[in-house]
This record gives C-alpha cells, sequence and structure tokens, in this order.
C-alpha cells in the first residue's frame, strides 16, 4: 500500500455522453503495436477515447497519443490499472457527468468485433464482458461498463477504487480490488456480466475457453496467452488467429 499514483492533464476530458477509458502501461515511453491496433480500432469505432497513460515522468507520454485520444491524463506507474480507473472515473464524474463509460486495460489484443451494442445494450448498471466465481464471484477486470457515472456513484466505489491510495502488487490488485468489484458495487448498483464461469469447471474463461468465447462474440484476446499462460495456447491457435485479424504479433513478458 502507497501513495495513489501522481497524475496529470494532457488533454482535458469535455462533457460526452459515453467515454471509452483505455489504460495504456509504457514504462519506456513506447506504444507497442498491440496498443496501436486497439486505439485504431477504438478510433475507427467512433468513441470518445479517454486514454490514460503510465511512463516514468510526463514528459515520457508517447507523442503519437495526442492524435488518438480525446482526453489524455499521464499517471506514474506505480498502482495497476485500478489506479488508472480511479482516475478517470473520478474526472468524468466531475467533468462529463452521468456519462456511461466503458473501462479497458491493455492486457488484451483487441477488440476483433463491433463492441458498441455490448456498451449500448449494457442491461446492468456495472456490465462485465466476463466473470468468475474463482475466489468469489466477480467481474474481471480487463474491461467493463459503467452506466451513469456521477461523484455519488464513484464515492460508493471508493472501497475498490480508493481514492487516496493505490496498491503495487498483483496479488493485492486482484484480492483487494479486482475480486471485490463486484461485491461493493451490488451493494448501489445491478452488476452483472455477458458470459459467467464456474471456477469448479474452469479456472478463467479467457484463457481456457478463448476461441469458444471468440465464437460467441466476445471481443478481445487476452495477451498472456502467447505469454506467460502460453500453456494454454496449444498449436500456436492464438497466433494464428492474430494472423487472420491481420493484428502484428506481440508477445509479452
Amino acid at each position: 500500500m502507497g501513495p495513489k499514483p501522481s497524475f496529470f492533464p494532457l488533454k482535458p476530458v469535455v462533457p460526452r455522453a459515453d467515454w471509452t477509458v483505455y489504460f495504456v502501461y509504457a514504462p519506456d515511453g513506447l506504444l507497442t503495436p498491440a496498443h496501436c491496433f486497439t486505439l485504431s480500432r477504438l478510433r475507427d469505432l467512433g468513441m470518445n477515447l479517454f486514454v490514460v497513460c503510465a511512463t516514468r515522468t510526463v514528459g515520457e507520454v508517447p507523442e503519437a497519443l495526442a492524435a488518438y485520444a480525446d482526453a489524455l491524463y499521464w499517471k506514474a506507474l506505480r498502482g495497476f490499472d485500478f489506479s488508472a480507473y480511479a482516475l478517470a472515473l473520478n474526472v468524468i464524474a466531475r467533468q462529463s457527468p452521468h456519462a456511461r463509460v466503458l473501462l479497458l486495460n491493455d492486457s488484451v489484443f483487441g477488440p476483433f468485433v463491433d463492441v458498441r451494442h455490448r456498451i449500448d445494450g449494457a442491461p446492468w448498471d456495472l456490465t462485465g464482458f466476463t466473470a468468475s466465481s474463482r475466489i468469489e464471484n466477480h467481474v474481471q477486470s480487463y474491461s467493463f461498463v459503467i452506466k451513469d457515472v456521477t461523484r455519488a456513484r464513484v464515492r460508493s466505489l471508493w472501497p475498490v477504487f480508493f481514492p487516496r491510495i493505490s496498491l503495487n502488487t498483483h496479488v493485492a490488485v486482484t484480492l483487494c480490488q479486482e475480486t471485490r468489484l463486484a461485491r461493493v458495487a451490488a451493494r448501489s448498483m445491478s452488476v452483472g456480466a455477458y458470459w459467467y464461469a464456474d471456477a469448479g469447471k474452469m479456472s478463467d474463461p479467457v484463457l481456457v475457453r478463448p476461441f469458444e468465447l471468440l465464437d460467441a462474440g466476445f471481443p478481445f484476446l487476452k495477451k498472456s496467452l502467447v505469454g506467460k499462460h502460453s500453456r494454454f495456447n496449444p498449436e500456436n491457435a492464438a497466433e494464428a488467429y492474430l494472423a487472420m485479424q491481420r493484428h502484428p504479433l506481440e508477445r509479452p513478458l
């Protein structure tokens, strides 16, 4: 546990009915081919794009982001994606209240299909793409939608989107933020997900059944399938799918 990361606005948020928040982690100050693919796809879909970029210093934010982003904030490296989500939600609540917000981190490739109907038709106040019962019933945090973002709604989520502190290990973020988000949110809003997996049968749906999900209209592919979780990627199926989508091959750690 430590202080929340420093941040700085490079392009301010203005009132919009919808925002897509994309968290870009760029410790070396460089965009990856996957970042550029995602940014281009979201731009082509006509989405209002709010990029939160984490680099060592504000001067290292890649200049190319300004051309993609309608709003752009720098944040310091610590805090993982939940600190970026907290920053964006607080800014939107103040400067674009009542917006519907898609939050997305850079742990996935895609989107490979049009996600607008999943956002426009989100049936719950907080709608995840996938959910799992691992640890407890929870929405997986690589991407989800929150409707009607206001100061009161964000305040109700402070137990997971901490206003003054941040956590800086993967395990801490998973146990104290990701897996608690649905439970905390359900105290004040409706919560659900498009796809659900019983952890007694399947550890992680986006790793264990990625292509069945894609066939069912799921828009993303986990980057770790060609990285640390490549054991879930028999016969380089993920690489073949990326090639079919004309996505540049990238092997994250």
